[in-house]
């Protein structure tokens, strides 16, 4: 089996895990990706949408919604978490997708800039907090200081 560009025969020999690198956007105007200029990371796909990402790419391709069937399947387990770190796809008909292993993604390394200018990201098990510097304190949302 042979996988497309940018994608890698994973070691089952029935998928093709994506090992596409961008930037991941926190924002989309109008159809114009917007991100913070502090975040310059290279993530997969799912690696963004399932990391609070609006957008990912060169083509500033959309992620899907949450709830959505697109979501589930690119980030099975929920926000945080994505299948082996990266989004896979069959190579066949009627291939189940057998076991796979769900990766914690690092939302604090996907998207520097989620706490803010004044708080520290602290990756969790399928989550992130915040903490503030001295001084601050974080407002209702919980991620901004």
């Amino acid at each position: 089996c042979t996988c497309p560009s940018g994608y890698a025969l994973r070691e089952d020999r029935r998928m093709c895990r994506d090992t596409r690198q961008g930037f991941c956007f926190t924002e989309v105007l109008q159809t114009m990706c917007q991100m913070s200029s502090t975040n310059r990371n290279l993530v997969t796909k799912s690696e963004c949408c399932c990391n609070s990402g609006r957008s990912w790419g060169p083509q500033c391709e959309l992620c899907p919604l949450p709830g959505t069937a697109q979501y589930k399947k690119m980030c099975p387990h929920g926000p945080g978490y994505s299948t082996d770190g990266r989004e896979s796809h069959s190579l066949g008909d009627g291939l189940a997708s057998g076991n796979r292993c769900f990766a914690d993604n690092n939302e604090c390394t996907a998207q520097p800039s989620l706490c803010g200018a004044k708080g520290q990201c602290l990756n969790t098990p399928g989550s992130y907090n915040c903490e503030c510097q001295k001084g601050f304190s974080l407002d209702s949302s919980g991620v901004n200081c």
